[in-house]
């Protein structure tokens, strides 16, 4: 085939060839279009067929589209030698490698999008702490600010790090640096967060729900939380409960010790008092609606447990309460929530803890000024623990105490069968309480009464 010249192709009339380096190189063809146009192609034969495959537009002009007659030549002779490497059908080994090539594309730009949506050590603390306030768990906010706090602000690297590479190690350096700084208690509890935060991070992956709130992927293969352990001996049980005299005290000179404190914080510590220490966080949950003051109860909704499920509990009211709610109503009547100073949302514990810390710290300032030993401190949990001795004093019987201070005693018929409010024996109980503290409040020795015997009494009239 004799060689062709720029010239030739301008004046191509259909097809034009010329040979690819040595016999059986195949040609490089040219063929003119309808419109005009030149294509060129590298043609060859394989098993007696004749095949070719495209090189692209031919570049009549300087400053047209498409190859040069020379780049064309360059072109076809790559495809020769590609030809005698793949020893078969050229058009079939391209396809192939094209397809592969896609192939493998595809997967980069699939692992590139799933590497977008993993999401970080902060993605997960946060995912985590939204599930807990959407499943309204009264520990979502001591989470989020334990793990901001301990973990996302002091680790800030591994914060942004992929969750699925936090290592053991990670975890570690974590816990040791609160051991480090004498913070004992709180450790075991964020290592209990982030143990959470991970479980939930394996099971999210396959949660649709997860995936349409936030769309993230963790892609955690195990939990590296697991193996680091808790600090036994830094979990202390506390032992603490008021006398008779400090509960007078507390009741009494409150509002003396701390003048300018609001009156919703003594009246909270009255509450919990009156009736019989349930917990601050299911009393600040309350709403006005949740008073019945016909009835004489008031309820609240317990997510206390593991896996916790609501739990609605109806509670009574004695008159000593009553007379305290409404006192609280000429303070936050128009607001939603009883035990509230702006009517934007009720007190925090952590405020009612504040403000006891600052009524111990009084205290004992009167101590020293009098020569006198200062009194331990105490905290909000210690309200309900001094409760649950008084009603001991007062005899009232385990299982009484359980249902007044909302607690679950372990059987099968309490969890599964038992759905009755039990409004009788809550009310007689925390009647015999009643007359007990109020003895306590008035500065008098409290007089001792059987339960049983005051049930006979009670039945026989």
């Amino acid at each position: 085939m004799a060689r062709l010249t720029p010239a030739k192709l301008n004046s191509i009339k259909h097809k034009l060839s010329e040979s690819v380096g040595g016999r059986g190189d195949g040609a490089l063809l040219f063929e003119k279009r309808s419109s005009g146009i030149i294509e060129a192609y590298y043609r060859y034969k394989h098993a007696g067929k004749e095949g070719k495959v495209k090189i692209g537009q031919y570049r009549k002009t300087r400053d047209g589209h498409g190859y040069k007659l020379a780049e064309c030549r360059d072109k076809a002779q790559d495809m020769a030698r590609l030809r005698r490497e793949c020893g078969g059908d050229l058009k079939t080994y391209i396809q192939d490698r094209d397809r592969e090539q896609e192939r493998k594309q595809s997967e980069k730009r699939q692992r590139e999008r799933l590497e977008a949506l993993q999401g970080t050590l902060a993605d997960l603390c946060n995912g985590y702490v939204a599930s807990l306030h959407r499943k309204e768990r009264k520990t979502a906010d001591q989470v989020e600010r334990s793990l901001e706090r301990y973990v996302l602000k002091p680790f800030p690297e591994l914060a942004n790090e992929k969750a699925r590479n936090i290592a053991v190690d990670d975890i570690v350096s974590i816990i040791r640096r609160l051991i480090e700084k004498g913070i004992t208690t709180t450790c075991n509890r964020v290592r209990s967060f982030l143990h959470a935060a991970f479980e939930f991070g394996i099971k999210a992956d396959n949660d649709p729900r997860e995936q349409v709130l936030h769309g993230k992927r963790y892609c955690i293969e195990y939990n590296p939380v697991s193996a680091v352990p808790r600090q036994a001996d830094f979990e202390r049980v506390r032992e603490r409960y008021l006398s008779h005299e400090e509960v007078r005290r507390l009741w009494h000179e409150f509002p003396t010790l701390l003048p300018n404190t609001g009156p919703v914080f003594i009246l909270l510590i009255r509450f919990m008092l009156a009736v019989g220490g349930n917990r601050p966080e299911q009393l600040l949950r309350c709403k006005w609606s949740d008073f019945d003051f016909n009835q004489r109860t008031f309820t609240f909704i317990e997510w206390k447990g593991k896996n916790p499920t609501p739990k609605k509990r109806v509670m009574p009211l004695t008159p000593r309460a009553i007379e305290i709610l409404e006192e609280l109503r000429e303070i936050s009547g128009c607001f939603e929530w009883p035990f509230s100073a702006t009517g934007k949302a009720p007190v925090r514990v952590s405020t009612l803890a504040n403000r006891i810390q600052d009524y111990c710290r009084a205290l004992e300032a009167e101590a020293t000024a009098n020569s006198q030993a200062a009194p331990e401190y105490f905290v909000p949990k210690d309200i309900r623990t001094t409760a649950t001795n008084l009603l001991i004093e007062c005899r009232v019987p385990k299982e009484q105490r359980y249902l007044i201070q909302s607690r679950e005693d372990g059987s099968i018929e309490s969890k599964h069968y038992d759905h009755s409010d039990r409004l009788p024996e809550k009310r007689e109980a925390i009647k015999q309480y009643d007359a007990f503290l109020g003895r306590i409040l008035d500065g008098k020795e409290p007089k001792l009464v059987n339960l049983e015997e005051y049930r006979q009494r009670f039945t026989s009239n």
